[in-house]
């Protein structure tokens, strides 16, 4: 932790106007080391173990994830990469205990999806999770409760939803609930996945 907080310092330290500047490749490692700590209590068994870490980690994490936003605003692609801004984009969805810091990091995010320097598909799960939380239906359908049957949380206008989806890049809704399903049970072998029936 003595660690993070002193690369923290002198990213800030050293730093100039919000994403004018090319990134330090210090801040791009701490994104990273944030990300893999969010990412490995997914590893922990049993899974009340695994959630109460998780829990702990996202709090822990909270600090620096807000203070880059203070500092740089939403990471973007130019700044930090595609693949590190997707792992900023994630330590922003997982601080659900902070909708406001959410809702602002929501807004800075979708500057950089409009100049193409953010990812639209993450934007649009963003978007849900603080709907959700904020406790309104969501708007693209990416905010599921997975089981072997996975069904979508509360969305608006169903009729149109692939629609809405296909704006920002996100595959048909039946598509992805599929793929929700194969995670599941790939996540819990000890359930016995249905057999597709024969349509003839």
């Amino acid at each position: 932790m003595k660690i993070l907080n002193l690369i923290l310092l002198i990213i800030i330290c050293s730093g100039t106007s919000a994403q004018a500047q090319k990134a330090d490749s210090s801040l791009i490692k701490l994104i990273d080391s944030l990300y893999t700590a969010d990412q490995a209590t997914a590893l922990i068994r049993p899974g009340d173990s695994a959630a109460a870490a998780y829990q702990r980690v996202i709090r822990s994490n909270f600090f620096y994830t807000k203070q880059i936003l203070d500092t740089y605003g939403f990471p973007g692609y130019d700044f930090v990469g595609k693949e590190t801004s997707g792992k900023y984009f994630l330590l922003v969805q997982h601080s659900d205990f902070d909708v406001e810091f959410q809702k602002r990091a929501l807004n800075l995010m979708k500057k950089q999806v409009l100049k193409t320097n953010a990812s639209g598909q993450n934007y649009a799960f963003l978007v849900d999770r603080t709907n959700l939380n904020e406790g309104k239906p969501q708007i693209y359908g990416t905010q599921i409760i997975m089981s072997g049957n996975t069904q979508l949380k509360p969305c608006r206008d169903i009729k149109n939803l692939d629609k809405r989806r296909k704006s920002v890049g996100l595959e048909p809704v039946k598509e992805y609930l599929e793929k929700c399903n194969d995670v599941f049970y790939q996540m819990n072998p000890g359930e016995k996945k249905p057999e597709k029936k024969n349509p003839n």
